[in-house]
């Protein structure tokens, strides 16, 4: 590794992509912290970014999806019953002490 770049062969038909893009020059230069920090190279930990953001996104669409399929299937509780239940649970949770 050198200036914080790593240097690696690689065989024909790689399944890896190279992109390309712009960031803030601090953002940049913190990012190249970290990895020295960590001694990881800079696309080391682009790539674990990336793959967190990907993680994230899709285990939050599929809950929207999962919540879409039970309002059409009607299974919802109204803004007004969803209060008073969290008034009722404030409630015992006062009398019970926790």
């Amino acid at each position: 590794m050198q200036n914080n770049t790593c240097y690696t062969s690689r065989l024909i038909g790689s399944p890896e992509k190279t992109i390309s893009f712009r960031a803030v020059a601090e953002k940049i230069d913190r990012l190249d912290s970290l990895a020295a920090a960590q001694e990881r190279s800079r696309s080391y930990l682009i790539n674990q970014a990336i793959n967190n953001y990907i993680e994230l996104h899709a285990y939050q669409d599929a809950l929207v999806r999962k919540g879409l399929e039970e309002m059409r299937r009607g299974r919802v509780v109204s803004h007004q019953d969803v209060v008073k239940r969290m008034r009722r649970a404030g409630r015992s949770r006062r009398l019970s002490g926790r």
